[in-house]
């Protein structure tokens, strides 16, 4: 394949090679498969990030993706949105050629299981929480009138479900997944490696920006504290710490994610216990102090979503 001096290649695609103070990230973008030659089209860009040896992070393709590659191939963590799994395929293949073995799913939000079919076609197994069966196929992480709410198709599903932990002993190290209840949903799975240190949350954790606590699907505040806390309890300076969204991370700024959740709880939960409605809450800005840090412009979350979401959650218990 030969790159041209503006970076294009003759299919089509894009590379490029960027530098963070975690390791190299390589971009790729892959045109649309369906391609109009309209210059504005919109062009998929994947981010490559190298976290350790044998760990990568792929960004842009919906929700953080992991690729875990080695002598005994390979397993992903997520899969991201349907609309890119040919460019994650491109960005995985890239990675290693190695099949993929394995793919376990975090949770069963539609920017996060949407390739789940593409690998699954070619022969990968999918893990999942026992809940992504239970319900038919429809996604029980998403309401109804969210638009990625889409039904999980069959090829899909996981094939492979748990309702608490397994591990997989591969690569020359240990993948242990254990799931953790009422967190982002009801049906959260978080990832750790034991040797490499790396943890992979999920929703549970949106770094340097606000979550989005799913409550009509299980979630809770309390459960994605107590997960954070979890995590944090196992992890140290060392430990990196991959997000479902936003940049790769680590223990100093997952402990600070915690207290924003904890700080901005409190708040909310006072003002519920004094019968304040969410108007009333969202008029004293529970979040102003954090907003400088997780309320940037353009995050998926804006304060007041996240806060309302807290609110859904505490006033139902209040009640």
């Amino acid at each position: 394949m030969t790159v041209t001096r503006s970076g294009l290649t003759s299919c089509g695609r894009a590379l490029a090679v960027l530098t963070t103070p975690w390791a190299p990230v390589v971009a790729y973008a892959q045109a649309p498969t369906l391609s109009t030659g309209d210059p504005s089209e919109r062009v998929i860009e994947l981010r490559v990030q190298d976290v350790r040896p044998g760990v990568h992070v792929i960004a842009g393709a919906g929700g953080n993706v992991v690729v875990w590659s080695g002598a005994d191939g390979l397993v992903l963590v997520d899969t991201g949105l349907a609309k890119s799994a040919a460019a994650l395929v491109d960005a995985v293949t890239r990675i290693s050629t190695a099949p993929v073995k394995f793919v376990i799913i975090t949770h069963g939000h539609a920017d996060h299981v949407g390739g789940n079919e593409a690998f699954a076609h070619k022969g990968a197994v999918v893990i999942g929480h026992e809940s992504l069966r239970e319900h038919g196929g429809q996604d029980p992480a998403a309401p109804a009138a969210n638009a990625e709410a889409s039904a999980i198709t069959l090829a899909s599903r996981p094939v492979l479900t748990t309702m608490d932990a397994f591990a997989l002993h591969l690569n020359g190290d240990r993948l242990d997944a254990v799931h953790v209840a009422d967190a982002h949903t009801a049906s959260d799975i978080v990832v750790r490696w034991n040797d490499a240190d790396v943890v992979a949350l999920g929703d549970i954790y949106w770094s340097g920006q606000y979550p989005y606590i799913d409550v009509e699907s299980g979630g809770s505040l309390a459960g994605m504290v107590a997960a954070v806390e979890g995590t944090l309890a196992r992890s140290n300076a060392r430990t990196v710490v991959v997000p479902g969204h936003g940049a790769v991370s680590n223990r100093a700024e997952l402990a600070a994610y915690r207290d924003m959740l904890v700080a901005v709880g409190r708040k909310v939960r006072e003002a519920v216990e004094t019968g304040m409605g969410i108007e009333d809450i969202l008029g004293t800005r529970p979040t102003a102090e954090f907003d400088s840090k997780f309320g940037r412009p353009g995050a998926i979350v804006a304060p007041e979503e996240f806060v309302r979401s807290v609110y859904r959650d505490l006033a139902s218990r209040n009640r």
